[in-house]
């Protein structure tokens, strides 16, 4: 019986393949203000990431789908990012599915003034 737990314990690490939307713009190394950049809209992005006995997961596609939506709009970064998350699964561990959708400010920077990369 301790062999089976031991073994519980050790599998979920075998395949994680997992992409979401993180946590949001970490930390600002520097002051924004009005002049500084032109808001150019809104980007949605969303993805669902999946797990099967907490041994595969895989899914997702993280802030690069926000990212890339940006700069199909022009813009140089995402700012204000939210994310709502929607859990559904079967019997605790068999099955689950994590369903997210993010939305982000997508601005143009002005005067000189780049986002870290």
């Amino acid at each position: 019986m301790a062999a089976v737990l031991v073994l519980f314990a050790l599998l979920p690490s075998c395949y994680n393949n997992v992409r979401g939307p993180g946590p949001t713009n970490g930390f600002t190394t520097f002051q924004l203000d009005s002049d500084d950049y032109q808001i150019l809209g809104t980007v949605e992005a969303e993805g669902t990431i999946y797990s099967i006995l907490g041994l595969f997961n895989y899914g997702g596609q993280g802030f690069s789908a926000l990212r890339e939506k940006a700069l199909q709009k022009g813009g140089d970064d995402v700012i204000n990012v939210q994310t709502d998350l929607e859990v559904f699964g079967i019997l605790f561990f068999v099955y689950n599915e994590f369903r997210w959708k993010a939305t982000g400010t997508v601005i143009r920077y002005r005067s000189g003034v780049r986002a870290a990369e």
